[in-house]
């Protein structure tokens, strides 16, 4: 991959994962961009932007599993657009390597929120266990992170991955 497209990448990436800590929202505004991004790559970089339907298959994706995980209260409106739009700017020959790093990046990254979650509440999620007490147990895990920074991490592992 070109070195400066994965700058780029970054460069945004960081930006949104900040905006996203700070704001606790992902704008529309990246999705345009990345759209536009996307169209000015496949039409100047044909070597990595190769045109195929291929290039559709994980934002496709992204929409219908975000959807999902929208509506589970799982995962922001904002992150899966974002993603979906993200996977249009990323060469395809990357894809499954980037959604590699996005489910362990996701995993590592859950598994320590809730430890640490887990170690803070632990005295309220033990009366709650005592007193069956299920709806409050459920609002207590309850998780309203920053998914962006998640994303950040998940293409510098990709660059690591392509660099080593």
């Amino acid at each position: 991959m070109n070195t400066i497209i994965f700058f780029l990448i970054l460069l945004e990436l960081i930006y949104v994962g900040w905006s996203d800590i700070k704001n606790k929202k992902i704008s529309n505004y990246w999705i345009f961009v990345n759209v536009g991004l996307s169209l000015v790559f496949y039409s100047f970089l044909p070597d990595p932007y190769l045109l195929s339907w291929g290039i559709l298959l994980f934002p496709a994706c992204f929409i219908v599993m975000g959807f999902l995980l929208f509506l589970l209260k799982i995962m922001g409106a904002g992150d899966s657009k974002f993603l979906a739009s993200l996977f249009l700017v990323i060469p395809t020959e990357f894809h499954f390597i980037f959604f590699e790093k996005l489910i362990q990046a996701t995993l590592f990254t859950g598994l320590i929120l809730l430890t640490v979650k887990i170690f803070k509440q632990r005295n309220m999620i033990k009366a709650y266990l005592i007193n069956r007490h299920w709806s409050g147990m459920r609002d207590l895990m309850k998780s309203n992170f920053s998914y962006a920074p998640v994303v950040v991490i998940s293409w510098l592992l990709v660059g690591f991955d392509i660099w080593k």
